[in-house]
């Protein structure tokens, strides 16, 4: 038997189904000027330090959309957050020709600039959150040790924070100071070499 296959009509046009299905969101693609805009953003937001990062987030994609509204450039909280870490690990692993694609020098220069900020919120987040649990783990046995000792409650020393966090946080940033600079120094080395090879190439020309 012969099948019989019947358009119905929907909004001006044909489908084979009766239901329509809502269109897609358009995947946007940064490029180097959205990434030093995104980073920007995080850097004033810090959704690291919030105990609410996913509304940081989507506070970052809210004023990244609106200020791009008319490139129809339009990202949600998920989208700035993973485009963020992509670009960190770019910049953890050192793959410096994916930070520099779609760019020129110049805005890889800034972009690696923010990058080097939003790692320093990113590694103070992880010390923070160490410094707590090291803190914790002080008072415990401090309480412990008073406790066995049954001194009353006035006579036991008063606790500060521990400084534990903030001297790592020093050593990290003096650390990420240091790559920084060996990063900058052979990014010097790459554009001189890059710049004898134009010469002698400009050379070749003249003489040809």
């Amino acid at each position: 038997m012969e099948r019989v296959v019947v358009e119905v009509p929907i909004n001006n046009g044909f489908s084979l189904s009766g239901h329509s299905t809502a269109p897609r969101k358009r995947q946007v693609r940064f490029s180097a000027r959205h990434d030093i805009i995104l980073l920007r953003e995080v850097i004033g937001q810090n959704p690291f330090a919030s105990k609410e990062p996913g509304r940081i987030w989507a506070r970052v994609g809210e004023i990244i959309t609106e200020a791009l509204q008319d490139e129809s450039f339009e990202v949600d909280a998920r989208r700035c957050r993973e485009r963020t870490m992509l670009l960190l690990d770019y910049y953890k692993k050192q793959d410096f020709p994916s930070l520099r694609r779609f760019g020129t020098e110049r805005l890889y220069a800034q972009k690696e600039d923010l990058l080097h900020e939003v790692l320093e919120l990113e590694a103070e987040k992880g010390l923070l959150a160490s410094g707590e649990n090291t803190k914790y783990q002080d008072d415990e046995l401090r309480r412990r040790a008073m406790e066995e000792l049954n001194l009353p409650e006035q006579d036991k020393p008063n606790i500060t924070i521990t400084q534990t966090a903030a001297g790592k946080i020093t050593l990290e940033r003096e650390r990420l100071a240091a790559e920084r600079k060996e990063r900058e120094r052979r990014f010097e080395l790459e554009s001189q070499e890059r710049q004898v090879i134009l010469d002698l190439l400009k050379e070749k020309v003249l003489k040809g």
